[in-house]
């Protein structure tokens, strides 16, 4: 999968998780379910590839509601593997 589709489709899980009020820390495997049966039956991702995708849109959430993170310096903390 090319980067460009990836990151649209990392968008659309949050977009949903968002419009769920999920919070970016969710950590329950019932609700992280959820979102894993909706990247397979509504956007038709690989399943080999949707833990890594959902995982991935709770990631830019949080990211993205955080206005104290530098990802370039603390994206470790997050395993997001910036260094």
């Amino acid at each position: 999968m090319d980067d460009l589709k990836r990151n649209l489709l990392v968008v659309q899980i949050a977009k949903k998780l968002e419009n769920d009020n999920i919070s970016p820390d969710e950590q329950n495997p019932e609700i992280l379910g959820i979102y894993h049966k909706f990247a397979l039956n509504e956007l038709n991702i690989e399943n080999l590839d949707i833990e890594e995708i959902v995982n991935e849109a709770f990631l830019y959430l949080k990211m993205q509601n955080s206005t104290d993170i530098d990802p370039i310096k603390q994206g470790d903390k997050f395993a997001a593997g910036f260094s």
